[in-house]
């Protein structure tokens, strides 16, 4: 039995959505350092939610590439970063990033997340750039890690700003 296009596309969604939800489990299962207000908020429905992206390839195949990126980008950064919490556990990674930010600057920490949104989709540009006119595979490719990027920028901006505003407002024990 041979895979199609679109099985093998639902199939890495799939991958990528479940990986982005366990990731997210297994490093916040409290969910205080997520970063996404609304899946912070609405826990549940938006993981089991975002599982129906899976059907996506079945309507249009760029469109899934394009989806595909960024989840399976999201659940490396999950754990590449997601070791300090699950050694000190999650509240305690909360209580270091509020401390550093009671001494820290949210311009200064907006730029930099800004900055390395840039840089990510600098990479999505290139691609882009390498693409024109030619691949529409690469194309969509790259439009998803340029989403990547702008979610690197929206969701890690709403967490600092979150971050900033409890220290500001005294309360660095409330998640």
């Amino acid at each position: 039995m041979s895979m199609t296009l679109e099985n093998g596309l639902a199939l890495i969604i799939l991958v990528g959505r479940l990986g982005d939800v366990l990731s997210t489990l297994f490093v916040t299962p409290n969910m205080a350092l997520e970063g996404n207000p609304v899946a912070r908020r609405f826990k549940w429905p938006t993981m089991v939610g975002g599982f129906a992206l899976c059907i996506v390839p079945y309507f249009d195949i760029l469109l899934a590439i394009m989806v595909a990126v960024p989840s399976l980008l999201v659940t490396a950064s999950n754990l590449s970063r997601g070791w300090m919490a699950r050694a000190l556990g999650e509240r305690e990674v909360e209580a270091i990033i509020l401390r550093a930010a009671a001494r820290g600057s949210l311009a200064t920490t907006l730029g930099m997340v800004w900055t390395a949104a840039v840089f990510v989709l600098l990479a999505a540009g290139l691609l882009v750039w390498l693409s024109w006119g030619g691949d529409d595979v690469a194309l969509y490719f790259a439009l998803g890690l340029g989403l990547y990027g702008l979610a690197v920028a929206i969701h890690g901006s709403f967490f600092f700003i979150r971050v900033f505003r409890r220290v500001r407002n005294g309360m660095p024990n409330a998640a």
